[in-house]
């Protein structure tokens, strides 16, 4: 092969790594703000959720129905913000994603009275937040190792980068 002939090879190869170089750190861009925004979502649905079981809680415990009456709307308004907020959450992972599934059950359960132990309500509740919020953690970190080393997940699979 003639210099020139191995000049463009060279700069085709250039060319090319420098591509899939972008294309990589594109990506990284997207995965991080998906993971800022998930993380912000989740935030808003637990300290909704928050919102709606101290409310829950007080309109349980209210005798007069009048005050009860008045308790309902703002109770039906911060559950339907907080179930706005979820479908968001699970608009983001895929229907057959195992751990993004088990997270969304979790944050369900946070409004889900059913769930609540009834001699201990609000501590249950608390318990609930806090397993809901370390599953989340460990999801986003998961996500964040992978855009952080995007061959990672190629590892588990007996591939090395």
């Amino acid at each position: 092969m003639t210099p020139t002939i191995w000049a463009a090879v060279g700069a085709v190869g250039a060319a090319l790594a420098a591509a899939l170089i972008a294309r990589s750190v594109k990506i990284s861009e997207f995965r991080q703000a998906w993971i800022n925004e998930l993380r912000a979502d989740i935030s808003e649905f637990i300290s909704k959720s928050h919102e709606w079981i101290d409310l829950y809680l007080n309109f349980n415990a209210e005798n007069n129905n009048e005050k009860k009456a008045a308790l309902a709307p703002a109770l039906d308004r911060i559950k339907y913000d907080a179930l706005h907020v979820l479908r968001r959450i699970e608009l983001r992972f895929k229907p057959d994603d195992l751990e993004g599934n088990v997270l969304l059950l979790t944050l369900r359960d946070l409004l889900n009275p059913a769930k609540l132990t009834p001699d201990s309500q609000y501590p249950s509740w608390r318990r609930l937040a806090d397993d809901t919020t370390v599953k989340a953690r460990h999801l986003l970190k998961e996500e964040w190792e992978v855009t952080k080393n995007p061959f990672r997940s190629a590892r588990k699979f007996g591939f090395r980068g």
